[in-house]
């Protein structure tokens, strides 16, 4: 609770729950505030003067009450309560209302319409929500969550509401209207049914928005969160405690590789209606895995138990090698039509007994690229494909449609798992998980930024400094860890007391013109002012 403003998060568990996220219930909620506030809240909206009211405080201070009631059960309880700019529009029948803290009011319009573009898609791929109202509010970055959700509301911190929209986190918040709100978990094992549809329908608006491109990007991102933990199956998911890395790394990435994968064993088609239809028939209820399974089946036509057996109850994921060799083809008879000139005779390796999955072969040649679906099955698959080029180059998976693991992902699932060991005060395990990614490649700039936060956070800045300069000089990826590094060390020098030295730093940060998290912001801030380490500082690390 604050002056500026207070939240109260169903996540806290600020009233009592009974089975969090799992037994749905109703609410009437009624909170009075100063009469300069603004409430937001679930559900349908009934306010007061307040004059009934008891003080909020000993002297005269006005105030007003709201009352929120939600009769469909669900999961309300989530109330964020301050003074904000209130955005609204009713285009494409959602009636939406944006609430922004006041500086940042300037972003109203173009968060107004990536909000309604992404509803909207959402009800083209699984229908209408309970309702179409939605709220999306702003709140503070001191509740230590990216975003939270209710019906009706959306809710992302502060440091991602930015001049470059992060359309991402947005869709992923919006897309729990159906995804928790509407059809929820039957169980703690079923819990990908909500985290991992949200983070797939969020993929799905990145390809809708950037293309294959961006969901190439996007797979990438949840195969790493796939593997960072995968001790535990994900049909087990339940064990771990629901609020650690491991639990939200299973049932968000993996659960959303899943749906990935069943989306190319079935086919577009057959995976929309899936989806859709399940989303109608337990709209308002919970649902389990079996029954998520039962729909998919029911419209691919065939039992699909290798597939979820696979990937919910084991562990693991193939890292794909090829040998092959090509012959030339001789000038042989074949009809009217240009003949084969090469067969590429080969097999596909990796090292999982039970493994089966369709998987996508692409050659490309000196002249028509060719494709070929292989079913590997176990350890080594074989392959044949005539090709009138010669054959330069084999690639497995190459639209990365299977989780599969490589040197890159294993590379940023340490330094995913280091980051979870930072956030709970771990830091001599998080140098280790950093070190691990260093082993795999030694000049990733991530990794050395990482060990930097590190030192830095311990205040041992000569060895924050040399891991800075480190990722400066390292594969420059992803590409603000330039703009960073240099905001750093500027700050390394400023509490070092070499302030040419940290001006200097600051003006190459200038530079780079990347202002990703508001780099920039803080580089011309510590140009025209020092920067003081203080006392409790919330150190780097969420960029």
């Amino acid at each position: 609770m604050g002056d500026d403003t207070t939240y109260l998060l169903y996540a806290g568990r600020w009233f009592p729950v009974n089975a969090y996220g799992i037994n749905r219930f109703i609410a009437a909620i009624s909170i009075t505030v100063p009469a300069h506030m603004v409430v937001i809240g679930s559900g349908k909206e009934e306010t007061g003067n307040g004059a009934a009211t008891k003080r909020l405080s000993a002297s005269t201070l006005p105030t007003r009450t709201y009352t929120f009631v939600w009769d469909k059960p669900s999961f309300p309880g989530t109330i964020v309560a301050g003074q904000f700019q209130e955005f609204k529009s009713d285009e494409a029948g959602v009636d939406l209302h944006l609430f922004l803290k006041p500086a940042h009011q300037d972003l109203g319009a173009i968060y107004t319409e990536t909000a309604i573009k992404e509803f909207t898609y959402f009800v083209t791929l699984y229908g209408r929500p309970p309702s179409t109202t939605l709220r999306v509010v702003e709140i503070p970055d001191d509740s230590g969550v990216p975003a939270a959700w209710a019906p009706e509301l959306a809710a992302i911190a502060s440091r991602a509401v930015t001049a470059k929209v992060n359309y991402r986190l947005l869709a992923n918040t919006i897309a729990h209207q159906w995804w928790g709100v509407s059809t929820s978990p039957a169980s703690r094992d079923d819990w990908w049914l909500n985290s991992g549809f949200a983070r797939y329908s969020e993929a799905r608006y990145v390809e809708q928005a950037a293309g294959t491109a961006g969901l190439e990007e996007a797979v990438k991102d949840m195969s790493v969160g796939a593997l960072a933990y995968d001790t535990v199956p994900l049909s087990s998911a339940g064990k771990l405690d629901m609020f650690s890395p491991e639990f939200q790394s299973l049932v968000t990435d993996k659960g959303a590789m899943i749906l990935h994968m069943l989306r190319w064993v079935i086919g577009d088609q057959k995976f929309d209606q899936t989806m859709r239809t399940f989303a109608a028939k337990y709209a308002g209820k919970s649902a389990s895995i079996d029954d998520f399974r039962a729909i998919a089946e029911q419209n691919y036509g065939e039992k699909l138990t290798w597939f979820f057996s696979q990937w919910l109850d084991s562990t693991g994921a193939p890292e794909f090698k090829t040998k092959y060799t090509v012959y030339r083809l001789g000038n042989t008879k074949c009809g009217s039509g240009r003949c084969p000139g090469f067969r590429v005779v080969g097999q596909i390796a990796q090292d999982l007994d039970l493994f089966r999955m369709p998987v996508d072969l692409r050659i490309d040649t000196d002249g028509k690229t060719e494709e070929k679906k292989v079913d590997v099955v176990g350890t080594n698959s074989s392959f044949s494909v005539e090709t009138f080029g010669k054959p330069r180059r084999i690639v497995v998976d190459p639209d990365h449609r299977v989780l599969e693991n490589s040197p890159e992902i294993r590379l940023r699932a340490s330094i995913q798992r280091g980051q979870g060991l930072v956030q709970q005060g771990d830091l001599a395990g998080a140098l280790t998980e950093f070190n691990k990614a260093l082993d795999v490649n030694k000049n990733s700039s991530l990794a050395h930024y990482r060990v930097a936060e590190v030192f830095f956070q311990q205040h041992n800045y000569q060895a924050a400094a040399n891991a800075y300069r480190e990722s400066l000089n390292g594969d420059g990826e992803p590409r603000w860890t330039e703009v960073w590094s240099h905001v750093q060390l500027g700050k390394i020098f400023d509490i070092t007391g070499q302030r040419e030295r940290a001006t200097n730093e600051y003006r190459q940060a200038l530079q780079t013109n990347d202002n990703t998290q508001g780099a920039l912001d803080e580089a011309r801030r510590y140009l025209q002012k020092a920067f003081e380490q203080q006392k409790n500082e919330p150190q780097p690390g969420t960029h």
